[in-house]
């Protein structure tokens, strides 16, 4: 299959004139790829551009390994008077600010805007799909972005991701303004448009850990100092931890507290990790055996009031019938989010109804239809 005609770009003196092509363009179509997956200092690996139907791949990548940056495209993504169409974007917004400080504005994102409608199936190729009647390929869904050279197969995969995306946001942004969702979907979008990132390694990580709960306490010392030394050896080898140790296996160092080898073999470690890491792996395990780690304190959830849970149960209890009610009397599915976003449900829940212009992802729209019932709702 024939690759849809595209400009490639692998190094940043090319950079200047795309950013010229998108600051002329009236919308730009974008996706990026990045591996995960694959490696523990994650990165994005591809920027695809769909620039108002002129195509672009961007290889960060290898523009990154040059020592260069994708700088000269900041001016012109991060102006709000262009259209940047996305579709479930908070990834692509959250990375490109973590690995280039460039802050995405202008953002409309095809997956909220199919979510407020009320869309069982939002993903990507489903919306493709069902706007434009073309089933994607989806064989390089975890394809490792870090590849050089790319696969055919998996460029035209990344291409497509923006191939379609104009006509998807296009037709949805007819539907939102048939369905007098638009404050909705904006309000959606400046959502989007605010993800950060949230990554990186955290030592109280280590109480996330499935079945943590049946650790006996004199252990935990021993399963925080094995979670310290598996994310010190995936840094080292740029590996993602879970790749070089997946937790079951740390688990059952713990309950067995192996010291040698032989006992490291019973508990089913591949070969080749033990004769790269098992001598460091019986040093970390003795090592915190006779000085046994500190446990960082356990992250407490805030204690909620009574008061809270009252308002909590009447705000769902309402926005579940209001949401029946319309979807009965507009005669097309009405979303929980439409009715009252989580955002501004857990605001008023906290702290009452008495200031709403300041009450999350609520709007004036909402506001005007629904405050009064809000504030008679958050009364106890």
């Amino acid at each position: 299959m024939n690759l849809p005609e595209h400009t490639w770009i692998e190094t940043a003196d090319r950079l200047p004139a795309l950013a010229d092509a998108i600051a002329a363009a009236p919308w730009t179509a974008l996706d990026t790829e990045a591996n995960s997956m694959f490696v523990y200092r994650e990165q994005v690996c591809l920027l695809q551009l769909n620039v108002a139907g002129a195509l672009y791949v961007v290889d960060t990548l290898a523009i990154a390994r040059a020592g260069g940056s994708i700088a000269a495209l900041k001016q012109a993504l991060e102006d709000p008077a262009r259209t940047i169409w996305l579709h479930g974007g908070e990834y692509d917004v959250g990375t490109l600010k973590r690995d280039y400080g460039i802050t995405l504005t202008g953002v409309w994102d095809s997956q909220q805007a199919a979510s407020l409608l009320g869309w069982e199936r939002t993903g990507y190729g489903s919306v493709v799909e069902k706007l434009c009647g073309v089933a994607l390929d989806k064989a390089y869904t975890h394809y490792d972005w870090g590849t050089r050279p790319i696969e055919h197969g998996a460029l035209h995969y990344a291409i497509d991701d923006v191939v379609y995306l104009p006509w998807v946001c296009e037709a949805l942004r007819a539907e939102v303004k048939a369905a007098d969702l638009e404050d909705e979907v904006a309000i959606a979008n400046l959502a989007v448009e605010a993800t950060g990132w949230s990554g990186g390694f955290d030592p109280a990580g280590v109480w996330k850990i499935k079945g943590i709960r049946e650790v006996p306490r004199h252990h935990l010392p021993l399963l925080f100092a094995l979670y310290l030394w598996r994310d010190g050896l995936a840094r080292e080898a740029n590996q993602p931890p879970g790749r070089l140790l997946n937790n079951e296996l740390m688990l059952a160092l713990v309950r067995n507290a192996p010291t040698n080898f032989q006992l490291l073999k019973k508990l089913g470690l591949r070969g080749w990790f033990l004769s790269a890491h098992g001598e460091p792996l019986l040093d970390a395990i003795k090592a915190a055996l006779s000085n046994p780690p500190t446990m960082p304190e356990r992250p407490r959830q805030r204690e909620v009031l009574p008061e809270e849970e009252l308002r909590e149960t009447r705000l769902k209890d309402w926005r579940r019938s209001e949401a029946d009610n319309r979807t009965k009397a507009e005669g097309r599915p009405v979303p929980l989010q439409v009715v009252l976003p989580a955002k501004a449900l857990e605001y008023l829940k906290q702290h009452g109804g008495n200031e709403l212009s300041v009450v999350p992802q609520l709007g004036t729209k909402r506001s005007t239809r629904y405050g009064a019932k809000l504030q008679e709702l958050c009364r106890v």
